[in-house]
């Protein structure tokens, strides 16, 4: 006989199961069955199948908004904070499958928790980057503007039918566009600049030469 799991074990439990396989396509009978656990707890989570599934949601989400707070206060480098925070994101978006990610956004309830959970983790993200903005490491520019820019661009790419399209997971979808607020889109501008000053350098000898060369 299975032991009894605590309260949150079983959260987990259930948890992992509808990031694995979403909810539409389970019944309460189902999901008792693959958790081998009576209705009667599930039930005691919620009174309904979707209210079960927003729990879960929930949960889920503040368990990488804590996983991202405190990756990213342990590091003393902020580059390296960000970072952690930002691929703490990506993880998470490695474990939610298509399926889930299509329940969510169909249920409405569940889609306002992944719109919490997205403006909680732009706002905290603007902190780190204010913070670097004031030590120097990061180019000035307006913290909660780019955080802001984050969670209009994040509120897209989330959608199946955009991850379709470009034949994206959503885990891809917010790594591209991490890479991109990290590095940016336009390559060290200072290289063509200097291959630029050196041909002009180059011909203005090979002028002076042919004056010479006449005189």
């Amino acid at each position: 006989m299975r032991k009894t799991l605590s309260d949150d074990s079983f959260l987990n439990e259930l948890t992992r199961l509808f990031l694995a396989e979403g909810v539409n396509g389970l019944t309460i009978g189902d999901i008792a069955a693959r958790l081998r656990c009576s209705r009667r707890r599930l039930y005691a989570i919620a009174q309904t199948k979707e209210e079960i599934f927003c729990t879960a949601v929930d949960h889920f989400f503040q368990c990488v908004l804590d996983e991202g707070q405190a990756l990213s206060r342990k590091e003393p480098n902020l580059t390296a904070a960000i970072a952690a925070y930002l691929n703490v994101g990506v993880r998470a978006g490695r474990k939610m499958s298509v399926r889930f990610v299509k329940d969510m956004e169909e249920s409405e309830p569940a889609r306002i928790k992944f719109d919490d959970f997205q403006r909680a983790r732009a706002i905290a993200l603007a902190e780190l980057i204010d913070e670097g903005v004031q030590q120097g490491v990061f180019v000035p520019c307006h913290g909660l503007l780019v955080a802001e820019l984050i969670l209009g661009a994040a509120l897209r790419l989330r959608r199946p039918a955009f991850l379709a399209q470009a034949h994206l997971t959503i885990e891809e979808a917010f790594q591209e566009l991490y890479r991109v607020l990290l590095g940016g889109l336009l390559v060290d501008a200072s290289a063509p600049k200097k291959a630029t000053a050196s041909k002009k350098n180059k011909t203005q000898k090979d002028s002076v030469a042919d004056t010479a060369s006449l005189n």
